[in-house]
């Protein structure tokens, strides 16, 4: 609960910012607050939580930044980027005040998207049976949640099925969520006596990604691979790179290190050698137990992307795994100077027992120090060399 659009808060909140995090008694009403002024109960916003970890977020829809009209009940999905996709970690809709809910977390400062449009949104009707839902599961009613399964109209299509998948990998259900995969790939007559749409190819390898599930992962990017190279011409930029994609996403799969190199080695041939591909291949070739030539790529493509945090964190695990940590810590110290960080790299450091900042607690100076440089606004500087950024720059991997 807090204070809407006023210069105000709650006061002697315990975190002191203002905020007041509880639940509700079984009669529906929150703690006693106190301000400093009287307000009516309409000034206040009062949002589900959505988890317990110490890192949070929600957002406000307004229907433009100079009214500040609020935008209630309207349908949004909450991802957090994983290691491999954006995966839902909440849907719903706003309230009165256009306010999402709370979602809180364990991993310090890894990026929470809105979306407000799409195929799972914008039928209604559609959403409103994953709403019911998730709201079942969030009460803690497995056998209301199933029962509301069984009977959905919304299950049929396989984009369907696929956003159901997504949903039950949300709460938990992962057992749950390949089932209805694998039911989205089922064969279906007379859908099937044409190429799946390549649109929902795609939605599809990202929840298989998303899932842990390699072979068929590689089947439908080999099947993207083949649909790009009809087209009859070289590689663009602009093209999405589905071998380099692939690779790194096997990668971490130790039995599918021989298919992820020669799909690396393909994404070279096909799109040319890059920071991007050659650091998928440095990668796997350190995993594979050829340090100098991994460690040799690796350094190429740092060079080129030195503040692109999955290739910060490869290379810099790569060499304290290969018994150099004295140059892993110098790389690391530059990536946190630098304001370097996501997912990948928070995961590479914990391995590595890197002391960053972000692994003190959320309240602590350390945090707030790091937080107060890393998240002002960030000028270009000039050196002796020529202009540098001064500050990260978020460039995707996959």
């Amino acid at each position: 609960m807090f204070l809407t659009g006023k210069q105000e808060s709650i006061e002697d909140t315990p975190s002191q910012d203002g905020i007041l995090h509880g639940v509700t008694d079984d009669q529906g009403r929150t703690a006693w607050v106190w301000t400093a002024k009287a307000h009516a109960p309409d000034d206040f916003t009062l949002i589900r939580r959505v988890g317990d970890g110490a890192w949070g977020h929600f957002f406000q829809l307004h229907s433009s930044s100079s009214t500040k009209e609020p935008v209630p009940a309207w349908p949004y999905i909450l991802t957090m980027r994983q290691r491999w996709g954006e995966q839902w970690v909440d849907l719903g809709y706003t309230t009165r005040q256009g306010a999402t809910a709370y979602f809180s977390h364990d991993k310090p400062a890894v990026s929470i998207s809105l979306s407000i449009e799409g195929p799972a949104i914008d039928n209604r009707a559609c959403f409103d049976e994953l709403d019911a839902v998730n709201r079942k599961f969030s009460q803690g009613d497995v056998d209301g949640a199933n029962a509301l399964i069984s009977g959905m109209r919304c299950a049929a299509t396989p984009q369907q099925q696929l956003d159901l998948a997504q949903l039950l990998l949300m709460v938990g259900r992962q057992d749950d969520a390949r089932h209805w995969l694998m039911r989205a790939r089922e064969w279906r007559f007379p859908q099937s006596l044409k190429p799946v749409d390549t649109d929902l190819l795609s939605d599809r390898l990202d929840v298989e990604r998303l899932l842990g599930m390699p072979d068929l992962a590689l089947a439908d990017a080999q099947t993207l691979q083949q649909r790009q190279s009809r087209l009859g011409r070289a590689g663009r930029a602009s093209d999405t790179d589905w071998a380099n994609n692939i690779a790194y996403f096997l990668a971490d799969f130790p039995d599918y290190l021989p298919q992820a190199e020669a799909q690396a080695r393909q994404s070279i041939r096909e799109m040319g050698p890059n920071a991007f591909n050659q650091g998928t291949l440095g990668w796997i070739l350190s995993l594979q137990g050829d340090s100098e030539e991994g460690l040799r790529l690796l350094h190429v493509a740092y060079r080129e992307l030195s503040r692109n945090e999955e290739l910060v964190a490869d290379y810099g695990l790569a060499l304290w795994r290969h018994d150099r940590p004295e140059q892993a810590v110098r790389l690391w110290d530059e990536a946190q100077a630098q304001c370097v960080w996501g997912p990948r790299l928070h995961d590479a450091m914990r391995e590595a027992r890197y002391p960053h900042p972000y692994f003190q607690p959320a309240d602590s100076d350390a945090v707030k120090a790091y937080r107060q440089r890393c998240d002002a606004p960030r000028t270009k500087r000039k050196t002796v060399a020529g202009v540098a950024h001064n500050g990260a720059v978020v460039t995707g991997r996959h």
